[in-house]
């Protein structure tokens, strides 16, 4: 995630969102990364998926999407 994407991230809602940080603690509990590379994949997931970064971290936290 650049620095740009990271900020932009930073002031959107989903920051605020307490679901996109417990789905980032899981996912660095499935794959031994960073905070940062697993928010990264989270948001890159979205992304790649059309899906919201809070729907994502949604079907992660209820084991829909996993990251192994």
């Amino acid at each position: 995630m650049t620095i740009e994407s990271q900020q932009q991230f930073r002031r959107s809602t989903s920051w605020y969102n307490s679901e996109v940080h417990q789905a980032t603690g899981v996912i660095i509990a499935q794959t031994h990364t960073d905070p940062d590379h697993a928010l990264q994949r989270l948001v890159d997931y979205a992304e790649s998926t059309g899906l919201s970064v809070d729907a994502v971290a949604a079907n992660v936290i209820a084991r829909r999407t996993t990251f192994t």
